[in-house]
């Protein structure tokens, strides 16, 4: 259970991070147009 439970934490961290950075991409794109 504990594998488990650490591997979706990762995953969920993956994803918001990616998630983050494609937030922080889009408003640099915004504001340099």
């Amino acid at each position: 259970h504990l594998a488990a439970s650490k591997a979706t934490t990762t995953m969920h961290t993956g994803m918001i991070k990616t998630y983050l950075g494609t937030f922080a991409l889009s408003i640099l794109l915004i504001l340099l147009m």
